[in-house]
C-alpha cells in the first residue's frame, strides 16, 4: 500500500476538479454489439489498456453527444465500458440510448465518480510515488492501480496531462489529490482547448456533423465497421465530399461580454457581412483571455479575419491545431 505523503509532491503539479465530467457504465452480454450499432466508435478498441473518443449521432449526422470510452479493469463478472461525458447531457444521453435498448442485455448505470484533471510539466515525480511509469505513457493509454484510473491525454503546452477517475469512498487517491496544488477547471478546460479536443456539452448539441468538428481527424470515427445513427451522413461527407468546414482554435484578449464566446454562439468572417461563418464548440475564460474551439468555413480561416459578436467585435487570434485536418486514411 502506498504511504500518504505528508507534503506536497511538486509544486509544479496542478489539479482540478473535473465535476463538469461525470462517468456511467455499459453492462450486459450485448453491451458491446448494441454500441457498435449506435456510436461512431469502432467499440473494439476501447480496452482496459486503451481508451478512445467517439460520437453519437443523431439520424441526420448531428452530434448529440461525445466520448471517451474504456473498460473497466476491475469489473468482477462481466466486462463493463466506462464512459466520460459532460455531465450537462448525460441524463438525456442515456435516456435516448436506453429507448433503442429493446430485448437486447445492456444496462446503462450511472457512476457515482470522482473524476480530475492532473498535468504537470514532468509527471516524473508523481509517477514515482504512485509507483507507475507515468511519464512514458502514451495519449490515450490507460493504467489502473489502488482503485483508480489513469488515463493519459495529449501533451499540451509543455504538460504531460492525465484524467484521474476513482471513487472517494474507497479510495485514498481523494486525500493524495488534496495535496496537489489545485487550480480552477478553467484552466484545465484551456488545456482541452489547445489540444483541439471538442466536447459536446448541452449549448452544443446537434449543431455539428462529426467531421466539422473533427472528430476524424483525432480518431473518433471508424469509416469500416458499419452501421449507426446518422453513418450515411458522416460516410458521404468522407468519401464523396469536400470539406468545406473545420474546427479551429482561437484566442480573443479583449473580450468583455461573456455572452458572446459561450457555445453554440456565433462567429463571423470580416470579409463575410451576410452570415456568420460559423459557430463556437467550446470556450474558456482563464488568465485574461478566452479560449475558444470554433467550427467554421475554411475559406474564413484563409481570410484570418474572424471575430466574435459581430464583424467588429473582439478579434480572433488563430492558433495552430496540433494535428493534421487532412481527410485521414480509412481505419477501423
Amino acid at each position: 500500500m502506498i504511504s500518504e505523503p505528508q507534503e506536497h509532491i511538486d509544486d509544479t503539479l496542478f489539479q482540478s476538479d473535473l465535476t463538469h465530467f461525470t462517468v456511467f457504465s455499459v453492462t450486459g452480454a450485448d453491451a458491446s454489439s448494441f454500441l457498435q450499432g449506435q456510436i461512431t466508435q469502432d467499440i473494439e478498441l476501447a480496452t482496459e489498456n486503451h481508451a478512445v473518443l467517439s460520437a453519437y449521432c443523431s439520424p441526420k449526422g448531428r452530434v448529440l453527444g461525445s466520448f471517451l470510452i474504456w473498460k473497466d479493469a476491475s469489473a468482477d463478472n462481466e466486462p463493463a465500458l466506462k464512459f466520460l461525458v459532460r455531465s450537462d447531457i448525460a441524463e438525456p444521453l442515456l435516456k435516448r440510448l436506453r429507448m433503442y435498448v429493446m430485448r437486447s442485455k445492456v444496462v446503462f448505470t450511472p457512476d457515482t465518480l470522482a473524476v480530475k484533471g492532473i498535468w504537470s510539466p514532468t509527471i516524473e515525480k508523481l509517477g514515482k510515488w504512485l509507483e507507475l511509469d507515468l511519464q512514458q505513457i502514451p495519449a490515450w493509454n490507460v493504467v489502473s492501480k489502488d482503485g483508480c484510473t489513469w488515463i493519459a491525454l495529449p501533451d499540451v503546452a509543455g504538460n504531460k496531462r492525465f484524467i484521474c477517475i476513482y471513487n472517494s469512498l474507497v479510495s485514498n487517491q481523494e486525500g493524495f489529490c488534496s495535496l496537489l496544488n489545485h487550480k480552477d477547471s478553467a484552466q484545465w478546460d484551456t488545456l482541452e482547448i489547445l489540444s483541439g479536443t471538442p466536447w459536446i456539452e448541452k449549448n452544443n448539441q446537434e449543431l455539428f456533423i462529426a467531421q466539422s468538428i473533427n472528430f476524424d481527424a483525432i480518431n473518433g470515427i471508424s469509416f469500416t465497421k458499419g452501421c449507426y445513427p446518422g453513418q450515411e451522413v458522416v460516410a458521404r461527407s468522407h468519401y464523396r465530399g469536400t470539406l468545406k468546414r473545420r474546427m479551429a482554435i482561437g484566442i480573443v484578449s479583449n473580450a468583455t461580454d461573456p455572452e458572446t464566446w459561450q457555445p453554440g454562439k456565433d462567429v463571423f468572417d470580416a470579409q463575410d457581412s451576410h452570415e456568420p461563418c460559423g459557430l463556437i464548440v467550446n470556450s474558456s475564460a482563464f488568465d485574461g483571455k478566452v479560449y475558444l474551439l470554433f467550427e467554421t468555413k475554411l475559406v474564413a480561416l484563409e481570410h484570418n479575419q474572424i471575430s466574435i459578436g459581430g464583424i467588429d467585435g473582439p478579434k480572433v487570434e488563430l492558433v495552430d491545431i496540433p494535428y493534421s485536418l487532412e481527410k485521414p486514411e480509412i481505419r477501423k
